[in-house]
């Protein structure tokens, strides 16, 4: 009866000192925002730095490139992570908070990480400018703008360097012609694309 009890006391030991927390995962990446995301075949989750997943497993995240990290994986900033959904065969994206809730629907062509409360933003704008009556169809204009906001989705600052947009066969996002540069500084690409506009927001 003694060894029984020794065996019991032993098993429990040895399973609640060793417990796994998650298993079978391809990829986890470092922390950033006190959270790392963790890869499994060709979803993404998030656990905390307790081992909590925070996150489910989700294909939606979309990965991106971090400092110091050789390898894109969805990353958290200012407590925004990107993800991403497809509408009429084009992928738009937004943000969620560390809930998993999106705090800003996918509806931008492109974003960036947020950085120091704000982020970069490609938003498409469709404008009627006549129509075709032989095919009875409108003639519609195709415009990218960029935009800064902030972690609410609030609009920030215009910035200036509209272009024609037209739907790309790869459905890779189109480039920003933006980048902060520092709290409150942007470069802006003109429509010379030689040159460049240095904006405080």
């Amino acid at each position: 009866m003694k060894n029984l009890v020794i065996l019991v006391i032993c098993f429990f030991i040895h399973s609640f000192g060793y417990a796994q927390i998650m298993t079978g995962i391809n990829e986890i990446s470092p922390f950033h925002d006190d959270l790392a995301a963790t890869k499994k075949g060709d979803q993404w989750a998030f656990i905390n730095k307790k081992g909590i997943t925070v996150i489910n497993f989700r294909n939606d995240l979309v990965s991106s490139e971090s400092e110091g990290v050789s390898k894109a994986h969805p990353v958290f900033s200012d407590g925004r992570c990107i993800h991403k959904k497809l509408v009429d065969g084009v992928y738009h994206y937004g943000y969620i908070d560390k809930k998993g809730k999106a705090t800003i629907a996918p509806q931008y062509l492109n974003v960036t990480n947020f950085k120091s409360g704000h982020a970069v933003v490609i938003e498409l704008e469709k404008e009627i400018v006549g129509r075709n009556e032989l095919l009875g169809k409108d003639v519609v204009s195709n415009t990218l703008k960029e935009y800064i906001i902030d972690t609410s989705g609030k609009k920030i600052k215009y910035l200036d360097n509209a272009r024609n947009y037209v739907k790309p066969k790869n459905n890779k996002p189109p480039v920003f012609y933006s980048k902060i540069i520092a709290p409150h500084l942007i470069l802006v690409q003109t429509t010379d694309e030689q040159k460049y506009n240095i904006y405080e927001f």
